[in-house]
């Protein structure tokens, strides 16, 4: 047992024996790590200064202002880097953007009309003429198209006519009477009133007495031509033989003259005598016509008549004017929608006018409203003329921001000689600080 127990020390005992070869390892190790450590610079700030890098110039981006670089900006970057300091402080930094700020701001846009029209025709008919291309100047009042104008040119005499009668009857009015058209509007009172009276006191013994000859006259007609027409009633033609009309046309005579002597005798009905007096009525009232001249609600009533017709005619001549279509302001002709012999319906599209004058429209940060200013100068370029610079000035500044892009519009037109631009180029616009 005594020997079973002292085997483990001496296994221990052997175990740190061989622990002690392991050392040189360790040894080798720390000769490595050395050699690795000395390719990094631990020279803690006491080596030579690193070369600061040059100075990059802002980019431009389109549609967002950009400040382009001042003169200081510009020799700071072609400066040397043995030149420059070895480290740049902390207020240097936060000075460079504020000088590059007070320089313009670059914006990109298009070059669009100051106005765009679109004329159209306001009657329908055909086109008889077309005066116009596109790429023409037009001018006010310059005739552009023709449209077919015979019915409108009827209208229009139908209209003076009318106010032509209406100023003759206003006229006539205003006219004192003639003394014969007087002593005739007396006559026709006196037959009038006569007629009234016998219709109120019924027939005279001398109508009795010729109404009842006639009425004899007309039964002997009718027993010669019976006579006659017995002598040759045998004939199978009899139909068409003139006994037999001569008889007809006796017989309906017959039948006239019974029914006049009945109403004679009778005397005249209620109708009779109220028709007899209206006549009457009217021949007094158109004698004192004459008389005292027309009266003050009769003229004005005509007048009225003559404004009616007045108006009735302007119309007329205002769709006649329609008929030809003339450019309203000066421009320059985009669009064309109508040739000559096409069917133009009243609103249809005829041409589409550009103003000569344009304008740009950019869109500026809500953070530079502060120092916008209407008037404030511009510089305009385009891709077509990229040798030209044309002056311009802010005209307008909206007075709402649009909350999507949280911009401002801008509108800056060109102030010198801007012919060449043209609408639809792309042009870059720098905002000068005032």
């Amino acid at each position: 047992m005594r020997g079973f127990l002292h085997a483990p020390h001496h296994t221990t005992t052997a175990r740190h024996k061989q622990s002690g070869p392991r050392r040189p390892a360790v040894i080798l190790i720390i000769p490595l790590l050395a050699l690795l450590l000395s390719g990094c610079d631990l020279s803690f700030g006491r080596g030579p200064a690193a070369t600061p890098e040059p100075f990059a110039p802002p980019t431009y981006e389109p549609g967002f202002a950009t400040p382009a670089p001042t003169e200081a900006d510009r020799a700071t970057a072609a400066q040397p880097a043995a030149a420059q300091p070895a480290a740049a402080s902390t207020t240097a930094q936060a000075a460079a953007p504020a000088a590059s700020a007070a320089g313009p701001w670059v914006y990109t846009g298009e070059i669009e009309p100051e106005d765009e029209i679109t004329i159209v025709t306001e009657v329908g008919g055909h086109i008889l003429l077309a005066d116009v291309e596109v790429g023409d100047r037009v001018s006010p009042g310059q005739i552009l198209f023709q449209i077919e104008s015979a019915m409108l040119e009827a209208q229009r005499a139908q209209a003076l006519a009318a106010l032509q009668a209406a100023q003759a009857q206003v006229e006539l009015l205003n006219t004192p009477a003639k003394e014969t058209d007087i002593e005739a509007a007396r006559s026709a009172v006196a037959a009038a009133d006569a007629a009234y009276k016998r219709a109120l006191e019924g027939p005279t013994p001398e109508d009795l007495i010729m109404a009842e000859s006639q009425l004899r006259q007309a039964e002997a007609a009718v027993l010669r031509a019976q006579a006659a027409y017995d002598l040759v009633s045998w004939n199978p033609l009899i139909a068409a033989l003139p006994e037999s009309q001569q008889l007809q046309q006796a017989t309906l005579a017959l039948e006239a003259a019974q029914a006049q002597y009945d109403k004679l005798v009778k005397g005249a009905t209620a109708d009779v005598i109220a028709g007899a007096y209206a006549q009457l009525a009217s021949a007094q009232a158109q004698l004192r016509r004459l008389e005292d001249g027309a009266e003050d609600a009769q003229i004005q009533a005509a007048e009225a008549q003559v404004r009616q017709a007045e108006t009735g005619l302007y119309l007329a001549q205002l769709q006649l004017d329609k008929a030809t279509v003339r450019a309203p302001v000066n421009g320059i002709v985009a669009q064309v929608h109508l040739t000559v012999g096409s069917m133009a319906l009243p609103g249809s599209p005829a041409v589409r006018l550009l103003s000569p004058a344009v304008k740009i429209v950019i869109p500026v940060e809500e953070s530079r409203m502060a120092q916008l200013s209407l008037g404030q100068p511009a510089r305009i370029r385009v891709n077509a003329f990229p040798d030209r610079i044309f002056e311009g000035i802010v005209a307008i500044i909206a007075p709402q921001l649009d909350p999507s892009t949280r911009t401002v519009r801008v509108t800056v037109r060109p102030t010198g000689d801007a012919q060449v631009l043209t609408p639809g180029m792309f042009a870059t616009v720098e905002l000068l600080q005032p």
